[in-house]
Order: structure tokens, then C-alpha cells, then sequence
């Protein structure tokens, strides 16, 4: 009994020991165990992410650089390879790898989460306010230890011509704070610009091309009315505040002697007609007419016409009286000029040639001798016979200016 109870207390105190010796000399798997605790797998984090050195394992402690694309920021610049002991699992101690991250202040963090490639300053489109003059955009800085270097500019994207010139903008700011508002100020309507905000010295963060909005055009230029057809015709205006999309006339009618109001018409026709013919002119009325171009803003200035109808002519459109109505009147004035000249040539010519003949008649009959009676007879007779005609002659020459005067009454 004594010797069974010495054999118990010698195993009792044997047990320890060994399993102290087994902790303390690991045999070749637990030396296996410690020998991967040495290297780190290549981490598979954001697949945008770029690893410098680029490889598969990496020794414990080494140092890893990372970047990403243009515009995107890694939460973490720098990285580091390390392990650690996890509670003993069946007696057995567990090691695992982990990952550190230096912070902004230069110390080493553990890294919890995947390391992404984020968005270094974020601008939501929803939040873009563009009018036909200015560009305001909100943005929100996600590293403002970054933020505290960048840029934003505005710049004129489309070279203009004439006659819609825009000048260059050299809107340029320094960034401040994580959140704020850039503004591209004094812009041209309907004009593309480019908004950029950059790190220095090359990194782009954000960039897009904005057109502003239209406005209402500038009203037509050269108003006139065709005096050879009758229709008004105007200059087309160019695109240079916003897409033309049509004209609108307005045409009010009044009466030339009393003003009083007549009619008033509207018009609308689309932007590749420059011409209009009215129709319904009213002899010795007055009309205005306005002409406006027309964007998708409104419509913009008017040009203004004032002019009256005097002449109608079946089948043609009434026009003013300068132009050809001129011209027709002043050649039947000439015609009828000419015409009068003549006939009052003729007569004048006719009485010219009847006046000599009775003169001499006269002259003949006071050189007649008187001695012989007979022939005096005779010379008497036919004067006298002359004389009996001669009544009849002398009528006809005091009627001519009187049948000339009925004359030109006919023709008037």
C-alpha cells in the first residue's frame, strides 16, 4: 500500500515537468507554424489598387506603398506586412497575418477594413446650378488633408467666331475646408466651358464640360419691305445666345388720316425663313410691323417697320408708294407730256399756214387796177365770190381754239 502510494505522488509531480518541456520545445510542425508567420500573402483588397512593390508574397515588415487611379485616393498610403498570436486553440497557439496602415500623423494603425481607391473630392451632379451667365458647383472633400491642396479654374472650351465672340474666363481658385461652392462668374450664354479641379501637380479630381443656358437672341437686323414684291424681309440672327428656333411677327393696321385701329395679325414661322409677304393691304392705311427671333427662352428685342399702302393693283400685292408705283406714274405723266406737245404743235402749225393765205388774198384785191370796168367786174365778182366764202373760213379759224380746248378736255 505504501509503495502504491509513492508511485502516485512521483507521476504527480513528473506531469508537469513534461508538459512544461512540451511547451517550451515545439517539435518540427510548431516550427513549420513560425516559419509562415515570417511572410504575408499580397492583400486582395480594391482590385484598382497598385501595389509597389508589385508581388505575390512580402516579408514581415516590409514596407508597401499604394496609389490608385487619377482622381481616387487610397485610405492608406503606406502599408506593412505583420502577425500576430491567437489564443491557444487545443493547446496549441495560432498565428495569423495582419496589415498596418501609417495615419496622417506617421504612426502605424491596424488596418480592420479592405482599403479602397475613394474619391478624393466629390461633386454631385444634382447639385450643379447653371444659368446663362455662371456655373456653381458643391463639393465635399473625403481626405481633407489632401483637400487643403487643390485648385478648381474655369476655362473657355470652344473657340468662338464672328459674329458670336465669347472672351476667355480665367476664373481660378485655391480650395479650402473639406466642403464648399466653386462659382465660374460673368460667362457668355449658350457657350461650352470647362470646369476642372486638380492636385497639384498633375493629378485631375474632377472635370466636365458644361454648356450654359440660352437666353433671348438679339433682335434681327436690316428690316426692310421689298418695294419690287411687297414682302418685308429681315437678316437671320445667328445662334450666339441660343439655338433659333423660329420668328414671330406682329402686324397692326391702322387708318393713315385718323390713326383709328384697323386689324392686328401674328405670325410665326420657322428659323430658316428670313421673308414674309402680307397679304390684305388696305389702300391709304398705315402698318407696323415687329420681327423677334425666338429660343427655346422666349422671345428676344424687336425690330421695328412703320410704313403705308397707297396703290392697289389687281393680282398684285399692295406695296408703299415710293418704288415702282413711282416709276409707272412718272412715265404716264411723261407720255402724256409728250402727247400734248404734239397735238398742240399740229394745230399751231395748220393755223400758221392758213393765216398767209388770206393775207395775200387781201394784198391781191387792193392792187387791182380800177380803169377798165369790165374787168373790174370781174375782179369784184370774184372777190365777192371770195368774200361769200370767206365767212365760212373765218369761223372755222375763230372755232380752232375752242375745238382745241374741247379737245383737251376729252384727253384729261
Amino acid at each position: 500500500m505504501a509503495l502504491r502510494g509513492l508511485a502516485l505522488a512521483f507521476l504527480l509531480v513528473l506531469a508537469p515537468l513534461l508538459l512544461a518541456r512540451g511547451q517550451t520545445d515545439p517539435g518540427p510542425k510548431r516550427q513549420g507554424g513560425a516559419k509562415e508567420a515570417e511572410t504575408c500573402q499580397r492583400p486582395w483588397w480594391d482590385s484598382r489598387l497598385r501595389l509597389a512593390p508589385d508581388q505575390e508574397n512580402y516579408k514581415k515588415n516590409e514596407e508597401v506603398m499604394l496609389s490608385c487611379p487619377e482622381g481616387f485616393q487610397p485610405s492608406f498610403t503606406k502599408i506593412k506586412c505583420s502577425s500576430e498570436v491567437q489564443p491557444i486553440s487545443h493547446g496549441k497557439p495560432v498565428y495569423r497575418e495582419v496589415w498596418h496602415g501609417r495615419d496622417s500623423r506617421g504612426g502605424w494603425i491596424r488596418i480592420w477594413s479592405n482599403v479602397e481607391c475613394v474619391d478624393i473630392l466629390q461633386v454631385v451632379s444634382e447639385t450643379l446650378e447653371i444659368s446663362s451667365t455662371s456655373i456653381k458647383l458643391n463639393w465635399t472633400c473625403r481626405l481633407p488633408e489632401v483637400c487643403q491642396h487643390i485648385w478648381a479654374r474655369c476655362r473657355l472650351e470652344e473657340h468662338s467666331s464672328p459674329p458670336c465672340e465669347a472672351e476667355e474666363v480665367k476664373g481660378e481658385e485655391r480650395l479650402h475646408g473639406w466642403k464648399g461652392t466653386f462659382t465660374c462668374p460673368s460667362l457668355q450664354p449658350f457657350t461650352v466651358y470647362s470646369v476642372t479641379i486638380s492636385l497639384p501637380p498633375s493629378t485631375i479630381l474632377y472635370t466636365r464640360l458644361l454648356r450654359t443656358k440660352e437666353t433671348v437672341p438679339d433682335k434681327p437686323e436690316k428690316l426692310w419691305l421689298d418695294p419690287s414684291t411687297g414682302s418685308l424681309r429681315w437678316k437671320a440672327l445667328p445662334s450666339c445666345k441660343g439655338e433659333i428656333i423660329g420668328y414671330q411677327l406682329n402686324i397692326t393696321a391702322r387708318r393713315a388720316h385718323d390713326g383709328s385701329f384697323l386689324e392686328f395679325k401674328q405670325v410665326l414661322v420657322n428659323q430658316s425663313v428670313t421673308q414674309y409677304m402680307p397679304s390684305h393691304q388696305m389702300p391709304g392705311s398705315k402698318y407696323t410691323v415687329t420681327v423677334q427671333g425666338l429660343t427655346a427662352a422666349g422671345a428676344g428685342a424687336a425690330s421695328l417697320l412703320e410704313f403705308r399702302s397707297y396703290v392697289s393693283v389687281v393680282g398684285q400685292p399692295l406695296g408703299p408708294w415710293p418704288g415702282l408705283a413711282v416709276m409707272v406714274v412718272l412715265v404716264v405723266l411723261v407720255v402724256l407730256v409728250l402727247l400734248s406737245a404734239g397735238i398742240l404743235c399740229f394745230v399751231l402749225s395748220r393755223r400758221r399756214k392758213a393765216l398767209p393765205s388770206k393775207a395775200k388774198e387781201d394784198h391781191y384785191t387792193e392792187l387791182q387796177p380800177y380803169e377798165n370796168s369790165d374787168n373790174y367786174c370781174v375782179i369784184k365778182e370774184t372777190f365777192l365770190a371770195d368774200e361769200a366764202a370767206a365767212p365760212a373760213s373765218s369761223v372755222t379759224e375763230q372755232e380752232q381754239p375752242k375745238a382745241w380746248d374741247d379737245l383737251l378736255d376729252v384727253f384729261w
